[in-house]
């Protein structure tokens, strides 16, 4: 997203949280009905751009979409649509009888067919406009790409299933295809903090303390509280133990990602060991599957296969892709015991090479992460971020140029990074890079290979601010639930979040050190940045059934869970 396109959504999503102080479209002064007349600058359930009940609430005309009143793109009413004996609600239900189902794609048409008659003003400019509705936008307005022509992320049939699969473009599931619920009917999380900061506790909201200010008990979205308590390990005690919650043990450097059911981490600088371990994210039991001493090994029994350093781990559900930056490759993990392990790219050499699975080679292999069927990766080393297609094997240099440093925004070879290291996916399309020595956070546009800034000035310092106006110190693991970004900073010893929708940076938890970089950290759990104390944070995870993010805080040797 450019940045303009990213200060214009930040205006358009302030003006949702006011509604304005004028009847907007929708709203009938008259009468009452299901919206009355605008009084005291707040505009009336019911209209246009104003919050809604999931499932209705809405003026004639319009429809409830991610708690907000939005045109429908179609008559509204519900009524049969188009001779089909569809029914109107757009929400992909089994429609006229005939065998067909809707697409879930919300049209509104009354035909459920996802022409995109309702589609978001803006669809189809390759840019994601939230506020308007869009979950994704790829440029086009064409069903069947993955991007419906409604701007809506296409799922596979199992979605409602209660499994999620990641390889299918679900980024959630819930078990049902109900809006309002946090997951919605097509497995997308749904918008979090568009009421955040009125003081009520709205829909999908776990706090809400009249302010939008991070680091106290209520975070700027509304979804955390900001407490931190101990999930896994046991404080200041590495090692390399199996075991139900405090009573397993860590090594000093850990990253890590989720599914529905578990945090899967890469344990490295533990006593001459790297492992990848299961971790139950309900429970805390803790399983190792993957790996032992230090080597280069693959083998079709998961503990007797070998890592050098894992660096970053990413998952479509059904396997795990470790980047083992210590031997230059990439690694697959099948996730069905006995958790097999193979080498699917990267020849061992320390090289930027483009070709198919082994004939490829990679530098420093950095962050991992796994969207829309790609692997994308980042050799921090020589300033690039590559593609791997796990269908064909194929390895790419998509952005930056080898070996060229700078902090360029641009497409493709023209963008420029200083050392890009760490990764998340919102799953509309954008990647957010963290250039670590670079000080800022970067954003990757899949669609047409943009890479812009989403926030930092490119000084190391510390300063919660706006897009460019923010400082950072060396930012590190990224995680997202959807709404925003989170990422910590290893040195100054905190976990910060980046609001997607306005660029906001703030402090969650932690106790930094205004950037200087001899900043001491330590182990205290708590609520927000006055009472909460990390050593040294990398991997992060948002673990979507908890509400739950999983921070690894490698100075502790602990995994802690932040809600």
């Amino acid at each position: 997203m450019r940045s303009s396109s990213l200060v214009a959504f930040a205006f358009a999503f302030t003006a949702l949280l006011a509604c304005g102080d004028s009847a907007p479209p929708g709203a009938d002064e008259s009468t009452g009905g299901t919206a009355s007349t605008d009084t005291g600058g707040q505009c009336t359930l019911g209209s246009e751009g104003c919050p809604c009940a999931p499932g209705g609430a809405c003026d004639p005309g319009l429809t409830c979409l991610s708690m907000i009143c939005v045109d429908a793109g179609g008559d509204g009413d519900g009524d049969p649509g188009d001779g089909d004996g569809d029914t109107g609600d757009g929400d992909g239900d089994t429609g006229d009888g005939d065998g067909d189902t809707g697409d879930g794609d919300g049209d509104g048409d009354g035909d459920g067919d996802g022409d995109g008659d309702g589609a978001p003003p803006n669809c189809g400019d390759g840019v994601v406009d939230f506020v308007d509705g869009e979950q994704c936008d790829d440029g086009n307005m064409v069903d069947n790409d993955g991007c419906s022509a409604a701007c809506e992320v296409e799922v596979g049939g199992a979605c409602g299933d209660g499994a999620l699969d990641f390889d299918n473009n679900e980024e959630c599931d819930d078990g049902n295809v109900v809006d309002g619920d946090g997951c919605s009917a097509n497995c997308q999380l749904e918008p979090l903090g568009l009421m955040c900061g009125d003081g009520m506790l709205d829909n999908l909201e776990v706090c809400d303390d009249n302010n939008t200010t991070n680091g106290d008990a209520c975070n700027p979205t509304c979804n955390l509280e900001n407490t931190t308590t101990l999930f896994a390990g046991s404080p200041g005690n590495p090692g390399l133990v199996d075991g139900v919650g405090l009573a397993a043990r860590f090594g000093g450097w850990c990253v890590a990602t989720a599914d529905n059911s578990y945090l899967w981490v890469g344990d490295s600088l533990n006593n001459g060991h790297a492992v990848v371990r299961r971790v139950d994210a309900v429970t805390g039991a803790v399983l190792t599957i993957a790996g032992g001493n230090q080597g280069d090994q693959d083998s079709p029994v998961g503990l007797n296969a070998r890592f050098a350093w894992i660096e970053a781990l990413a998952s479509d559900g059904n396997t795990i892709w470790v980047a083992d930056e210590g031997n230059h490759k990439i690694k697959a993990i099948d996730l069905n015991p006995p958790y097999s392990v193979t080498t699917v790219a990267g020849s061992g050499a320390n090289q930027v090479v483009d070709g198919n699975g082994v004939n490829a080679a990679f530098g420093g292999l950095r962050a991992a992460t796994y969207y829309n069927g790609i692997v994308y990766v980042l050799d921090g080393s020589n300033a690039v971020l590559r593609s791997f297609n796990p269908q064909s094997g194929e390895v790419l240099t998509i952005a930056g140029m080898a070996g060229q440093q700078g902090q360029q925004d641009g497409f493709g070879s023209a963008a420029r990074f200083i050392s890009p290291r760490y990764m998340a996916s919102d799953n509309s399309g954008m990647l957010y890079i963290a250039d670590t020595n670079g000080n800022k956070i970067r954003t990757y546009n899949t669609i047409d290979t943009y890479v812009g800034t989403f926030a930092g000035d490119g000084t190391s310092g510390y300063v919660d601010a706006v897009g460019q106006n923010a400082r950072l110190h060396r930012p590190r693991g990224m995680s997202s639930d959807g709404t925003s970004i989170y990422f910590s900073e290893y040195n100054q010893h905190t976990v910060r979040q980046g609001v997607i929708a306005t660029q906001s940076i703030s402090t969650n938890i932690g106790q930094h050190c205004d950037g200087n970089p001899n900043c001491n950290g330590g182990y205290q759990e708590g609520t927000g940045t006055a009472n909460t104390l990390l050593q040294s944070p990398v991997g992060l995870a948002f673990h979507y059934p908890t509400n739950t993010m999983f921070v690894c805080d490698t100075g502790n040797n602990v995994i802690r869970a932040l809600r």
